[in-house]
């Protein structure tokens, strides 16, 4: 009788535990990807419009808010991050409403505030946190995954396109690596300039390439296994390296309202 009182109350603990609300060990992305489904297109130009009334967005932003992630596996926390980043930064789009760039200033078409990316103003697993305070102390120095500079999207053209689909722990991996490949080999990534013997790579690989030399022991052999046959040529035949420009314009479909 008393084995049998000790069954039933672990099995009542154990339903209760895996349907407390706001638990990250049972966190669940499906909200914000439908919304990634239905506002992203296949360009990765998002309808801020869109999002900013849609009620699924509300609850998913509002879901982060009590968040635990560090009950989650590494994989769990890595898609988990990765989402609040994106998250966090078409919130602060809706909120801030820039007209071409979230790096405007006061003087039209100069583009050099950070103070989009500083400020905190979402809460985030119970921190108020910026999307910096996202990306460089949280995914960079504590998870240490160079893809993630292909999934975290800071909203301008020069990103990664944001895709249609949210992170979870069971794609994290396949995705990253399909989205890296993805963006590696287009034309935010690699540009070939035969007529003046220069390749031109993305200005992520100057900006962190600490990052990746970290990983692969340069930036190159870090490419290397991403790139495609006519890049890994052209690059073995020696060309300047350069970075491309980057491009801070919005990533919208249509002006905020």
């Amino acid at each position: 009788m008393r084995k049998n009182a000790i069954l039933i109350a672990v099995l009542i603990f154990v339903v209760t535990a895996g349907g407390r609300p706001g638990s990250a060990a049972d966190f669940d992305h499906s909200s914000f990807d439908r919304v990634l489904k239905t506002y992203v297109d296949p360009q990765g130009l998002v309808d801020y419009n869109g999002v900013a009334t849609d009620r699924s967005f509300k609850d998913y932003m509002a879901s982060l808010e009590s968040a635990r992630p560090d009950t989650l596996s590494r994989d769990g926390r890595l898609a988990f991050w990765i989402n609040a980043y994106n998250a966090v930064t078409i919130a602060k789009v809706i909120e801030w409403k820039p007209k071409k760039s979230v790096r405007e200033t006061i003087v039209p078409g100069v583009w050099t505030s950070t103070k989009f990316f500083t400020t905190r103003q979402h809460v985030v697993a119970g921190r108020s946190l910026s999307p910096d305070d996202i990306e460089h102390d949280i995914l960079r120095r504590q998870l240490k995954d160079p893809r993630i500079h292909f999934a975290i999207i800071c909203a301008s053209s020069s990103c990664p396109r944001l895709p249609q689909f949210a992170y979870t722990a069971e794609n994290v991996q396949a995705r990253l690596e399909s989205e890296t490949r993805r963006y590696i080999n287009s034309e935010r990534g690699v540009k070939i300039d035969a007529a003046n013997n220069t390749l031109y790579i993305s200005r992520l690989f100057d900006w962190f390439a600490g990052d990746f030399e970290s990983k692969s022991g340069s930036v190159q052999k870090y490419m290397r296994p991403y790139l495609d046959a006519q890049a890994l040529d052209y690059w073995a035949t020696g060309p300047k390296i350069k970075f491309l420009h980057y491009d801070w314009s919005l990533n919208a479909q249509a002006p905020l309202r």
